[in-house]
């Protein structure tokens, strides 16, 4: 299991400290290992997105078993992290970052160790289009396709372009063959 730690000497310690979601490695800022009931552990940038759309109080299945896990009431970023994977990190990633939720955005401050500069805020959106999916209603989980996309999927959309690709080619490499003979 990625989460767990080695039994077979042959198992590499990579495995370990990556996300088995997103398959990037742990850090101790948006990556934080955070740890479910269920003892698996996933980034907090993938538990934030897949619990976007569910109430506070709404429980949420571990994507590998499939035990329910309850979001704390201030969200995704204060669930437990995974402290035995945190030991691992080299040493200056070891100091857990302050995050929390805003929105569609996972937000922290990157603290700066000097008088003069106060620190940067960086944050994550956890949706692409942020701000253009309007609320789901209560219950309700939504997707929203954007029109090129959907039009590219369905068979006529796909047609049509290349319908188009050959008569574009036509008329670029052929008419001005045909033109010129005249």
């Amino acid at each position: 299991m990625a989460t767990d730690l080695p039994n077979e000497p042959g198992e590499s310690l990579k495995n370990i400290l990556e996300c088995p979601i997103c398959y990037v490695s742990y850090d101790n800022i948006f990556k934080t290992p955070l740890l479910l009931p269920c003892s698996h552990t996933f980034c907090m940038e993938c538990l934030s997105r897949m619990c976007l759309f569910l109430r506070k109080s709404q429980d949420f299945p571990c994507p590998l078993c499939r035990n329910l896990a309850q979001i704390p009431p201030k969200g995704v970023p204060k669930i437990q992290p995974n402290f035995d994977i945190v030991a691992q990190l080299p040493p200056e990633m070891q100091i857990l970052q302050e995050v929390w939720l805003v929105g569609y955005k996972l937000c922290s401050v990157k603290k700066k160790y000097t008088m003069e500069h106060k620190g940067s805020m960086m944050t994550i959106h956890l949706l692409s289009n942020d701000g253009q999916i309007p609320p789901a209603p209560d219950g309700l989980i939504t997707i929203e396709q954007h029109g090129c996309r959907a039009f590219m999927r369905s068979v006529w959309g796909f047609g049509f372009t290349i319908l188009l690709i050959v008569i574009l080619l036509f008329v670029v490499l052929f008419l001005p063959i045909y033109m010129n003979r005249k």
